[in-house]
Order: structure tokens, then sequence, then C-alpha cells
């Protein structure tokens, strides 16, 4: 039902999640010469913790930058979604997965608050990441679009980050469908 009056443009229905970039590169596998080994240099702290919310219909994407050394927290958590809330135009969903920050009694306490501004929250059923799309993109900015060379440095990530953020839908982009929420 939600989606079917996004489409006619009625409301929007964003999907919302975090993830960490690090300067770990995420390959898979690589192919190299018999008998060669590469080296790639890499670092596990995390360069950037990001809260984003993704509408895969109008390709609009929202990201909010933890700060350093932060995991994010059900306060942390509410004052994005309050910022969020504040900057939406008309009728909007936010559809969460079920992580401890989203499902707080604090967090909780803030739904009819957020219901008067026109947000709504909806939750995907428990273990399945599967049907949030802006996992799709978190997966597809880790393995596609980082080259070997965005892992060289904390700011060439960083810049890179923030090049596809603010080209997403354009440059960068992905053909969702929609089509398993319409059961």
């Amino acid at each position: 039902m939600y989606l079917s009056l996004a489409n006619q443009g009625l409301i929007d229905i964003f999907f919302a999640d975090e993830t960490a970039f690090s300067l770990a590169p995420y390959i898979p596998y690589f192919w190299q010469k018999k008998g060669t080994q590469l080296a790639i240099p890499s670092v596990r702290t995390s360069v950037l913790k990001v809260l984003g919310f993704l509408n895969p219909i109008t390709k609009q994407l929202v990201t909010y930058n933890l700060p350093e050394k932060t995991n994010l927290d059900s306060e942390l958590f509410i004052k994005f979604m309050s910022d969020f809330a504040s900057k939406i135009t008309r009728t909007t969903i936010v559809v969460l997965d079920n992580a401890t920050p989203h499902k707080s009694a604090l967090t909780k306490s803030m739904f009819s608050t957020w219901e008067k501004q026109g947000l709504f929250i909806q939750f995907l059923p428990p273990r399945c990441p599967h049907l949030n799309p802006i996992e799709i993109l978190w997966r597809r900015m880790k393995y596609s679009w980082f080259s070997v060379s965005d892992y060289r440095s904390k700011k060439r990530l960083l810049k890179k980050l923030k090049h596809i953020f603010k080209n997403f839908g354009e440059s960068y982009d992905i053909g969702f469908t929609m089509e398993i929420f319409n059961n």
C-alpha cells in the first residue's frame, strides 16, 4: 500500500540503515599472474560511520556522519531522525531494520512527535536485510564503486565517499525493483 502511494508521488518512502567504511578494501577475489603476490595494505580502523536514508523511487539519498569513534545509539539516532523529520515536505514512511537504537524505548517515545511532523516508522521483519534497498547501496559502494586506490588513505576514501553521496542517482545509480513489496 505504501509503495503504491509512493509510486504515485503522494508520499515519500525511505529505507534507512547505518554502515561503516574503513581502509580495509572489500575485495572478494582478485586475479594475478601465477607466482606473483599482490599486497594491499589495509587498516581496520573505521574511517566513517554513516546513517543513510534512501528513497529508491526518487533516488534521493540523505546521509548523516557519526562523530569519530562513536557507535550509533538511541540518542544519536533520535537526533538524526529528528533532523530528517524536520526537513520532510510531505507524509514520509521510514523503513528500518530491528537494530536496538531503532526499537529502544527512548526511540519509541519519539514516534508520536515524528508522526505529528508527518514521519511514520515501519519495521522490516527480523533478520531480513535483503528487503532493505539501502543494504544494496552499501554493498555496491564497497564492492563495485571503490577502486583499490581509494583505500590508500583516509583522505582519498573520504573524498570518494563524498563524491558518491553527492552524485548518487546520476553518475552512481542502481536500478532498484520494488516488486517484492507489492505482495
